[in-house]
């Protein structure tokens, strides 16, 4: 199904798809900006960070973040984990606007929410880091409502329906939690917000929802939008791998 299908629909899909460790530092030289509101919180974070010795120490923060005068580099190009490995193609057709119905934001933990093409410095740090004041890094998103930031653009952008890509486990990758409050709104709304899960791909979980997502763009993007329905839980180039579509 062609994508100017999906905008005769008046349907918008959003995938939040997560940061990596792997980062890649390539010089960008043009113009970038946040989504609305989340600057105030990412200063907010950067002086914990400042203040958190271990965070601060890191080589990474104090070549990127920490460092004024360090390069930007676009977050498509910064992030080279396997996911954005596997994905690179389709995240691009989708930043230069081939999908102009289907929006991408990465969950960071640092940068908090963060477009394809926006300029980021490079840095280290999990969501599950614990920063000086005792609290970790997803519960400083929690608590200053990074959700509601998200839930800001998903009115303004009118997305209909969301596929949260994001790893869920602790100690270090708390990340569609941090949102939780939000799910809990979306149940009661039109909005349709699914989790992708891969119950067998284990550690190669990322891998396999980066081929999933490669996948769905090249068969049928509609999927993402519930036309004519949504994804199959077994997709033929996939073998052996079931995906669970659990709301969020």
């Amino acid at each position: 199904m062609c994508s100017s299908t999906i905008i005769k629909q008046n349907r918008n899909a959003l995938l939040l798809i997560p940061c990596c460790k792997q980062k890649n530092v390539v010089a960008f030289q043009g113009q970038s900006q946040g989504i609305p509101g989340i600057q105030l919180l990412r200063n907010q974070l950067f002086h914990y960070i400042q203040n958190t010795q271990v965070l601060a120490n890191r080589a990474e923060n104090q070549r990127g973040i920490l460092n004024i005068g360090a390069p930007l580099t676009q977050a498509i190009d910064l992030y080279a984990g396997i996911f954005y490995q596997v994905a690179n193609n389709s995240l691009r057709a989708i930043m230069t606007g081939k999908y102009p119905s289907i929006h991408v934001l990465i969950v960071s933990a640092f940068y908090g929410l963060a477009k394809l093409d926006e300029g980021l410095k490079e840095y280290e740090l999990q969501m599950g880091d614990t920063l000086h004041t005792g609290i970790k890094v997803y519960q400083f998103w929690q608590q200053n409502r990074l959700w509601q930031i998200l839930q800001n653009y998903i009115i303004q952008n009118n997305i209909t329906h969301i596929w949260s890509i994001l790893p869920d486990s602790l100690p270090s990758f708390p990340y569609h939690r941090v949102f939780n409050p939000l799910w809990k709104i979306l149940r009661n709304t039109q909005i349709r917000c699914f989790h992708v899960q891969v119950p067998d791909a284990r550690t190669g979980t990322g891998y396999k929802r980066a081929q999933w997502l490669v996948e769905i763009l090249n068969t049928n993007p509609g999927y993402l939008v519930g036309l004519p329905s949504y994804p199959p839980q077994q997709l033929r180039s996939i073998p052996g791998y079931i995906f669970n579509y659990a709301p969020c």
